[in-house]
């Protein structure tokens, strides 16, 4: 072997070194060492020649003659990891691959090939903890899901049951409902079916619908069940239904026992927590229960609102006129939710059941409204929602959001041929800043860099968290690639801020990859996987840098 060619390892990007061993295998001399490894330890060629405790500090010396009398005695190739420190970069990981030149059965010399392994291990470090985040929102789903005493289950466009809660089976149980009819509409009585479809497909529409039926339970008696359907919307496009069922039962006995007396009827309104209201058939309120006072904090007839729309946001007046009609026309109750107004001024949600009464020739009387205050369910259900589609620590969109967005953007792209982007970036040595500082203010660069991205791109565009410290934006009806860099440019002038936590101030690099999609048939999977290789490539240059890969 020709030790002499200096140029042979000086063309490997790895650092190389070519220790040369003694004779009794205890001790290793530098013989050759390129010019990366010279450059990234500040070493000199007056190392060369040296015995390995003459170079480095004897701490470290000790760890590698252990590493290489390893090698020694097996004669075989062996890999290990190290720490060491750049002056100019840091604390870095490394992966050394010691390969032995065996001469007459002895190791004469020992090859050291160490290559930079520490972006690779903060890959794996921020993926283990994006793992352990999408864990606990799933956690968090499933408890809002599964450990709700309401019966919920959710179901596909065709009233398939896809899902349900404990509460849900045991509802079911009760009903008597074999594993095998899944599907909502075999729940319901054939007199009511029809309704109920009517109801299920207004939900389609976009907008949550209630309706009651009756069911036979195991035993043959009847089961009063309120259903309300609740739209799963991702970008204005129904994707599935919630259905939320309650046994009702004892609620319209209490009624119908109610209805039967009016003193009866005025005893337990005045101690309902429910808004119970009598309404003419022009909306004035006939009579009121004190719950009015203590929840709205309104005295409200002789207090110059006598009418319900005097209480009800505007734009529910339709809806309840409509609901009303309804109940007078077929002489069937009506549940719907509206928006109360309290004494502050605001506003919170009720749902309305309201009953229509008829005199003994069947001539309509007035109406009877019971309101439940649901203010609490509804925060619960826009928490249900946010945690599918959104990432829990930015709200920015999560990967399944993003993905529905691009699919439609796909969509269009194939229809009309309208270029679109999607560039993915991360931050550079993101693990320094968890770890020098705390996960307390790598949560807040992740949750700032995410503000910042959004005000930095058009309301249009989605703006999407993948996991760690890896964003992904999707821009579509970018027609050129000058339009394509003079976004990336203002994105880059936005993310170059410094950022303030606790009186630190620091800078956080960003390595981004773009990619321009003008024509040809392509596919999400395939989308994100290219825009992947091109950020792989910007990171490969050097940190915080950019570049754009035009698709055709």
């Amino acid at each position: 072997m020709d030790l002499t060619k200096q140029a042979l390892i000086d063309g490997m990007q790895d650092m190389v070194f070519v220790m040369r061993v003694s004779d009794d295998g205890k001790k290793f001399y530098y013989e050759l060492v390129n010019h990366i490894a010279k450059k990234a330890l500040n070493l000199t060629s007056e190392m060369v020649g040296k015995e390995l405790n003459e170079v480095i500090p004897s701490t470290m010396a000790t760890i590698l003659t252990q590493q290489y009398q390893q090698v020694v005695q097996s004669k075989q190739t062996h890999t290990y990891e190290d720490n060491y420190f750049i002056s100019n970069a840091g604390q870095k990981i490394s992966e050394t691959i010691l390969t032995p030149l065996v001469s007459e059965n002895k190791v004469s010399h020992i090859v050291a090939v160490t290559r930079d392994i520490t972006n690779l291990k903060q890959v794996e470090t921020q993926s283990l903890l994006s793992r352990q985040r999408l864990q606990y929102s799933r956690q968090r789903y499933k408890s809002l899901f599964d450990e709700n005493t309401d019966a919920i289950s959710y179901l596909n466009l065709s009233g398939k049951i896809v899902r349900m809660n404990r509460a849900c089976e045991q509802l079911l149980k009760q009903i008597n409902r074999t594993e095998d009819r899944r599907n909502i509409f075999d729940l319901i009585s054939q007199q009511d079916l029809q309704f109920i479809k009517q109801t299920f497909d207004e939900t389609l529409k976009g907008q949550a619908h209630t309706a009651d039926t009756t069911v036979n339970s195991q035993d043959q008696y009847q089961i009063r069940l309120q259903i309300k359907f609740i739209p799963m919307i991702i970008e204005q496009h129904v994707q599935g239904v919630y259905a939320i069922l309650k046994d009702m039962t004892a609620e319209h006995f209490a009624k119908d026992t109610l209805l039967a007396s009016q003193e009866r009827f005025r005893l337990i309104a005045e101690h309902s927590s429910d808004l119970i209201q009598l309404l003419d058939q022009d909306g004035y309120f006939v009579y009121l229960s004190p719950s009015h006072e203590r929840v709205l904090g309104l005295q409200l007839i002789g207090d110059e609102r006598e009418h319900i729309y005097d209480i009800m946001a505007s734009d529910d007046h339709d809806s309840f006129n409509q609901h009303l009609k309804t109940a007078i026309t077929y002489n069937k109750a009506q549940k719907f939710e509206v928006r109360f107004q309290n004494i502050n001024a605001d506003y919170c949600w009720f749902e309305l059941q309201l009953e229509p009464v008829f005199s003994d020739a069947g001539i309509f009387k007035h109406s009877i409204v019971v309101a439940r205050d649901i203010e609490a369910r509804k925060t619960y259900e826009h928490e249900l929602q946010r945690l599918a589609y959104h990432d829990p620590l930015t709200g920015l969109a999560n990967r399944r959001l993003f993905n529905a967005r691009l699919e439609q953007v796909i969509s269009l792209y194939e229809r009309n041929q309208k270029a679109f982007a999607v560039m993915m970036l991360d931050l550079d040595d993101f693990k320094g800043i968890n770890d020098q500082m705390g996960h307390d203010t790598g949560d807040y660069v992740i949750e700032k860099l995410g503000k910042r991205l959004k005000q930095a791109v058009r309301d249009m565009d989605t703006v999407a968290r993948l996991g760690g410290d890896e964003f992904i934006v999707l821009l579509p009806e970018i027609e050129t690639k000058a339009n394509l860099i003079h976004i990336i440019e203002r994105i880059e002038r936005t993310l170059q801020a410094a950022y303030r936590l606790k009186g630190n101030t620091f800078q956080v690099g960003v390595s981004l990859g773009a990619i321009l999609l003008r024509q040809g048939h392509i596919s999400a999977s395939s989308v994100i996987s290219k825009v992947d290789q091109v950020l792989y490539r910007a990171k490969r240059t050097g940190k915080n840098k950019s570049i754009i890969d035009v698709q055709f």
